[in-house]
């Protein structure tokens, strides 16, 4: 399985000088299977970068509604997906409610909105998800690819100590032994005690994350958009000075095999 990150920015795309490495684009995630089963994780600014590997008909899951995770969707006109997935069901309803007049002036393309069940198995990939603690909802997916062992889960717009101990630990049990757990680090430690109730983690979180489930990397995401590449470097070492498996991804470095 292959995995791309498209974009890794929380809240709003941002850009300058100060903020190449990185990225300014917000979230959107690919994952690949042997077989070319394609599914995209939220539609985000990010899509733009994945538009040179997204095929039409790929299956589009998302982690919640809010509207940086919705933005890129008007860019996947020529890779337009074949269904849309969202646990809480209501996913047709909020896009209409965002992408039509006066908001939004061109409808979007028909699209099926399938009644999934998890676990769900998608051509080569096996989706599963779990809620998470985030204002309006969210959720994390995990994505194996069954023919290989390989195994990511994606937990971006995730407060981890909003989560009570026994839903840390179902999170544990669907993050175990993952290759790459992608995860909220929007805050510094020391801001996250402004911020409670906001939705998000800090690095530390993350890490954390990682070793209760016994993921084996772990790509910090969802950055806070004023955040710098030299503030995010210092996240990036102290992260990794805490954990060595843990990282951020950068905007060009952005695509990994799992397994072959």
């Amino acid at each position: 399985m292959k995995v791309t990150m498209g974009g890794a920015r929380g809240s709003l795309p941002v850009s300058g000088a100060e903020m190449v490495r990185y990225g300014g684009d917000t979230f959107a995630f690919l994952a690949e299977a042997a077989d070319g089963t394609q599914v995209l994780v939220d539609a985000g600014s990010g899509v733009r970068n994945l538009l040179g590997r997204l095929r039409p008909g790929a299956t589009l899951v998302f982690t919640h509604t809010h509207l940086d995770h919705l933005a890129g969707l008007p860019l996947l006109a020529n890779a337009w997906p074949a269904a849309m997935i969202f646990p809480r069901g209501d996913l047709p309803k909020v896009l209409k409610r965002v992408f039509s007049p006066p908001v939004w002036p061109v409808d979007l393309p028909p699209v099926e909105f399938p009644a999934a069940e998890s676990p769900l198995n998608i051509g080569g990939l096996r989706l599963s998800w779990l809620p998470v603690a985030h204002p309006d909802g969210g959720w994390s997916y995990r994505i194996e690819e069954p023919a290989t062992g390989a195994a990511a889960v994606v937990a971006t717009d995730i407060e981890w100590p909003a989560m009570s101990a026994a839903q840390q630990d179902a999170f544990a049990r669907h993050a175990a032994g993952a290759d790459l757990l992608v995860f909220d680090a929007h805050y510094r430690p020391g801001e996250y005690e402004a911020h409670k109730g906001w939705g998000h983690s800090t690095w530390e979180h993350a890490v954390e994350a990682m070793e209760r489930s016994g993921a084996r990397r772990l790509w910090l995401v969802h950055h806070a958009p004023d955040r710098t590449d030299k503030e995010l470097d210092a996240i990036a070492a102290a992260a990794a000075a805490r954990n060595p498996a843990a990282r951020l991804p950068e905007v060009n470095a952005m695509s990994e095999a799992l397994r072959e």
